[in-house]
């Protein structure tokens, strides 16, 4: 059990430790609704702090420290007697969460639609490659060379930047997993996710929102359901980023396990 509050935590702050702390928060005693455990310390997420401490006789700045941080572990574990979060509920949300951030982009980019002079959701690709890989990219950045034509996959240092990897990552950051990037020097993500190679048997342990990957396409994409009907080579549910004009839509039977040298990317 992790007892140690590794930084304070107060109005806009992130990560997967706000997470921790607002299902501990859902677990008080407590008049406000329960808390969307999506990793942002907002409003409601003070007020509900606030009331924790006010209870515990605390000041009520809605600021979890030190203080509040141990009143929240004796609570938890010694009044209510359940510990706080363990790692496999915390992904289980995270994994859950990034699916829910993955739908509300469906749609929303066609480098194929002009809006007022620029392709509908340039604002979102560039928002994707400053969150999840460090990038800042201008309009500028996404005309082809010679013919001046938009294009959906950026130039980054001169060269032509495929991003459904990159989406998968800001779909997980997202949802609360901060410690996670993509590092564009090697086409892979970095932080708490591991490589599944092939086996005949690893088809088994794809989870929800699992990342999975065709290298001889070099393409990712968001797992949302195994289709088992084909024991041998199952096919996938998936979301996926950067397709035909950038566009981000649901696939279902379009990716085989076993097929195009497939592999995929658990959290851990």
């Amino acid at each position: 059990m992790n007892t140690t509050l590794k930084r304070v935590i107060r109005y806009g702050s992130r990560g997967n430790d706000v997470v921790h702390i607002q299902q501990m928060l859902n677990k008080a005693v407590s008049t406000k609704p329960e808390l969307v455990t999506d990793g942002i310390y907002g409003t409601k997420s003070a007020t509900r702090a606030k009331q924790f401490q006010r209870n515990s006789q605390l000041i009520a700045d809605g600021i979890i420290g030190p203080k509040t941080w141990a009143k929240l572990i004796a609570l938890l574990k010694n009044i209510l007697g359940v510990p706080p979060v363990v790692q496999h509920d915390r992904l289980e949300i995270i994994r859950k969460n990034a699916l829910r951030e993955a739908n509300k982009l469906v749609g929303m980019v066609d480098f194929s639609q002009l809006i007022g002079g620029r392709p509908k959701g340039i604002d979102l690709v560039q928002t994707i490659f400053k969150e999840a890989a460090n990038v800042s990219l201008s309009d500028a950045d996404f005309k082809e060379p010679h013919s001046n034509t938009w294009s959906p996959q950026p130039y980054v240092s001169g060269q032509k930047k495929s991003w459904c990897g990159i989406f998968c990552v800001y779909c997980y950051r997202k949802a609360g997993l901060q410690s996670i990037s993509w590092d564009l020097t090697i086409g892979a993500p970095k932080g708490p996710i591991a490589l599944n190679t092939w086996s005949p048997q690893f088809v088994q342990g794809i989870k929800l929102a699992d990342m999975g990957a065709v290298a001889t396409r070099q393409h990712h994409f968001l797992i949302e359901k195994v289709d088992s009907n084909n024991p041998f080579k199952p096919r996938l549910n998936t979301i996926d980023g950067n397709l035909l004009a950038g566009k981000i839509e649901r696939r279902t039977g379009y990716h085989q396990v076993g097929k195009d040298n497939f592999n995929y990317y658990s959290l851990k």
